[in-house]
């Protein structure tokens, strides 16, 4: 539910201005930087961590001999990264992507995902990604309402599926809508060139 919730961010910013939004991020993400980096000076704020939070973390995320800052941190980085970089209808559909499609593929992952072709990558929760990815592509604000523009989103679906499969190194709250948004802004800049973003 506290994945799912990441989607107040891009709806936010749909009806917010954009300096607003990034101040709002940038608050959040310099205090939960800075918990993280106490978590690991304190035995008692760790204790307390673990004893509120452990059961939501992934065992990387808690390993206190290696410094790592948790998917939550992850997720408001990645959002400002979006938005300071990409038009905000590229950038809104990204951190959806993110929000509904990353999370139902897990929980789908988790419940049905037997067959694995990957550490933590199942062939249920790759599927689900897809399809929840399709929905929410289709369902995002368009510019044009064109078959051109839906030809867009099914191809930046695709790329974002297969750069989730892949298990890339960096945190995947950080890649699927970076991967998305850049595929957007890509594919747009090409096959409607001189787009006024």
């Amino acid at each position: 539910m506290i994945h799912y919730s990441s989607a107040s961010i891009s709806i936010g910013y749909l009806f917010i201005q954009k300096e607003i939004v990034l101040l709002v991020l940038g608050i959040l993400l310099a205090l939960m930087f800075i918990i993280e980096l106490v978590k690991y000076k304190s035995n008692f704020i760790y204790d307390l961590y673990m004893k509120n939070f452990k059961h939501m973390l992934r065992e990387h995320e808690y390993d206190k001999n290696r410094f790592r800052i948790n998917g939550a941190s992850w997720v408001i980085f990645a959002a400002i990264f979006c938005i300071i970089l990409f038009p905000k209808l590229i950038a809104v559909t990204g951190l959806l992507m993110l929000s509904f499609a990353d999370s139902t593929s897990a929980l789908a992952g988790r419940m049905f995902g037997k067959k694995q072709y990957a550490p933590n990558r199942s062939y249920v929760g790759t599927i689900t990604f897809f399809v929840v990815g399709i929905i929410i592509m289709f369902l995002a604000p368009k510019y044009f309402g064109t078959i051109k523009e839906y030809i867009i989103v099914l191809i930046a679906v695709i790329v974002t599926t297969v750069a989730d499969g892949l298990s890339l190194p960096i945190d995947d709250n950080f890649t699927i809508p970076v991967v998305c948004c850049a595929v957007l802004y890509l594919l747009y800049s090409l096959l409607y060139p001189g787009i006024i973003f």
